[in-house]
């Protein structure tokens, strides 16, 4: 264990280390990526997708080593005995940090399928990992203002479309969609501002979730619900993972029903689009009230409004 070290310390040893392991791995998906498109038969997308997530699957194990070996963490998951899922599902969590990306990764490598996770479309221009992630095969989302939509009113349909590509990739080999429904990480000035009725999260999108589940929803293996928290870090959780200054985190993992309340034509039926939607905010509720009692109850000092969550 290394956490004994200065945080800047462990700063510049973890970013480096995760950067030279981002590097090394990044190379085969590279190659693979380019090879998928020059050679786009069947067999051979489907072979390059199962290696791919193998080195996707090495390369989060060796993050996880990187985290054992300069933080002391420690880990208070609840429900994750329960979970052993073998073909793909659809995982949901809230959204706080960069650091959930790391964490769901690690919490979840031997219980799921790799995950690959709705990005925002701004993170594909990030050098390397950008492309990377895009090789992986993870959906790019844009987030349009109303302005934007009521001009171009075809612009609702592109995140759909993200959404349905990434949804076609699952046939070819078995991975958990990650859907962050808040679509954005938490704060309180975002929270404020978005008329949110929850206490410690943003209101859920259901747009994005209900469609992959009228393309996919009967042919998963399990829908899995995450809330995650920092307990006593929610200023720059990810900056502080870096430095080893992350003490505890909180993980509670439980399975949904794949029933009439999920399965439906979100984008034809208004009375599903809804209840969906409803039915998707109960769940938030269910994540809020949970935070409530077993995370901020004790750590009262996280009610107050964080300057900035990375």
């Amino acid at each position: 264990m290394l956490n004994f070290l200065p945080g800047p310390v462990l700063f510049i040893l973890n970013l480096l280390l995760v950067s030279i392991n981002t590097l090394i791995f990044s190379i085969p998906i590279l190659l693979f990526a380019i090879v998928r498109v020059i050679l786009p038969l069947h067999a051979l997308q489907i072979g390059i997708e199962n290696f791919n997530n193998q080195v996707y699957k090495i390369w989060a194990s060796i993050n996880a080593l990187i985290i054992a070996l300069t933080c002391k963490i420690n880990w208070r998951i609840s429900g994750l005995e329960n979970i052993h899922v073998k073909k793909n599902c659809i995982l949901i969590c809230n959204h706080l940090s960069w650091a959930d990306i790391v964490i769901l990764c690690q919490v979840m490598r031997k219980n799921l399928p790799i995950p690959k996770f709705f990005l925002k479309h701004s993170l594909i221009y990030i050098p390397i990992i950008g492309l990377v992630c895009l090789g992986l095969g993870m959906p790019f989302m844009r987030r349009y203002s109303r302005e934007a939509l009521l001009k171009n009113p075809k612009l609702k349909t592109k995140d759909l479309e993200s959404t349905q590509k990434a949804c076609r990739r699952l046939a070819m080999a078995p991975s958990t969609l990650v859907n962050f429904c808040e679509g954005t990480r938490f704060t309180l000035e975002k929270a404020k501002k978005a008329n949110s009725p929850y206490l410690h999260l943003m209101p859920p999108k259901a747009a994005s979730l209900g469609f992959a589940l009228g393309q996919i929803g009967k042919n998963i293996e399990a829908i899995i619900d995450v809330t995650i928290a920092y307990p006593g870090t929610t200023q720059k959780p990810f900056i502080n993972l870096l430095k080893g200054k992350v003490k505890e985190v909180y993980v509670n993992v439980r399975t949904i029903p794949i029933d009439e309340k999920v399965l439906g034509d979100y984008l034809n039926d208004k009375k599903f689009k809804h209840d969906f939607t409803m039915y998707l905010r109960d769940i938030w509720k269910r994540k809020d009230e949970l935070l409530s009692k077993e995370v901020y109850l004790t750590y009262k000092e996280e009610l107050e409004e964080p300057k900035s969550n990375q």
